[in-house]
């Protein structure tokens, strides 16, 4: 098979499954236990801490494992707003987010929050005069992705954070889909809250973590014991916590193939624009992470163009794995104010480590094979 929806999760990483075998073997007490066992999982799992706080230059006190990105978001959207709801009553978030945050954007709406929602232009990038100009003395929240999950874009992270340095005002980030592929320190940008995932950065499913920076005010959204510091209850996922750990020390080994998965992208485009008449990429003239190519092919719905290269052993997507089977077209291309046939016609590829180049070029041979015969059969 070549995989090309690295997006939507990565295997995990051998050296990360070794760790999780020998830790099922060595260690499984409850980190909770007073014992020399459960104390034993309880050094592992402040150890993992350490580690995930170090890779985004954080405290081990402020990171708060979680079962992944969405439970992440969920915390810091809803368990932020019902903090500081004293504070005020509005959120800032953009129209391009991750459902888990539109979502707990619409639950808050419901429960007498105000949500206003940042425009982005054609090429996914970002309005900031309008993030400005929505800033008032009742917004207490701001959340926005540093990497869209669909096109790759990347958000002004930093220019926000810049915007709010001197505010009281919370700011969140997903950073789910940046995570392993850009550089993040969070003091530099000056974030609060940052959500991330394991199994976006080949490490296990189920595992997640989430920044919150010393001071922010946060309540639970879960009830029970009082595991991480009472944020989030329940009995700890030791062997994935500590494959997550794994798979972030993991992280300055392959560093070095960002730019190979970035040129083995600019190849993919290259050629492929040079082979189709009139095909489009969704957000080609803002930065993006690399490895991401959103595209639109004019000869072809993109379900029966996925599942014509799923017949050719090629995996892809039509958009956010979270979305997959909801039938409702791409909110993230209808924003960036795109019709009906391009959200319809329009497949994500996105690279990982070890893709190569011969694979790149045998899903170009592919295309070719599924376009000649779309353009026979209408003929």
């Amino acid at each position: 098979m070549i995989y090309l929806d690295h997006a939507a999760t990565t295997p995990i990483d051998p050296s990360v499954l070794s760790v999780m075998e020998e830790i099922n073997r060595s260690c499984f007490a409850n980190p909770s236990s007073i014992h020399s066992s459960g104390q034993k999982s309880k050094v592992l799992i402040e150890n993992s801490r350490k580690t995930v706080a170090h890779s985004i230059g954080a405290k081990a006190g402020e990171i708060v494992f979680t079962s992944g990105g969405t439970e992440a978001n969920n915390l810091s959207l809803i368990g932020a707003a019902r903090a500081n709801r004293d504070k005020g009553n509005h959120i800032i978030t953009s129209k391009i987010e991750h459902p888990s945050v539109l979502e707990a954007c619409k639950y808050l709406s419901e429960n007498g929050f105000r949500i206003s929602y940042i425009d982005v232009d054609s090429t996914g990038l970002l309005d900031l005069r309008q993030l400005e100009k929505f800033i008032c003395k009742e917004t207490i929240l701001i959340s926005m992705m540093m990497v869209n999950n669909e096109t790759g874009c990347l958000l002004p992270i930093k220019n926000i954070g810049q915007i709010l340095k001197d505010k009281q005002i919370i700011f969140h980030t997903d950073a789910v889909q940046a995570f392993d592929k850009i550089d993040i320190t969070v003091n530099e940008l000056n974030i609060d809250l940052l959500s991330l995932s394991s199994h976006k950065i080949y490490g296990p499913k189920g595992c997640g973590a989430l920044f919150i920076r010393q001071g922010t005010e946060i309540e639970s959204i879960l009830y029970g014991g009082a595991q991480e510091a009472s944020r989030r209850p329940g009995t700890e996922n030791l062997l994935a916590i500590a494959g997550f750990a794994e798979a972030v020390n993991q992280m300055k080994y392959h560093k070095n193939k960002r730019k190979t998965v970035r040129l083995l992208g600019d190849l993919f485009e290259e050629k492929l624009t040079d082979t189709f008449p009139n095909l489009e990429i969704n957000g080609e003239k803002v930065p993006r992470a690399p490895g991401y190519s959103n595209i639109y092919f004019p000869f072809m719905p993109g379900d029966s163009l996925l599942m014509n290269l799923d017949l050719h052993d090629i995996a892809v997507s039509t958009g956010s794995a979270c979305s997959s089977g909801s039938q409702k077209p791409s909110h993230v291309l209808q924003a960036m104010g795109f019709d009906g046939e391009r959200i319809n016609n329009s497949v994500r590829f996105s690279l990982g480590r070890d893709t190569t180049e011969e694979e790149i070029l045998n899903t170009i041979e592919v295309l070719k094979i599924i376009y000649e015969k779309a353009v026979k059969n209408t003929s």
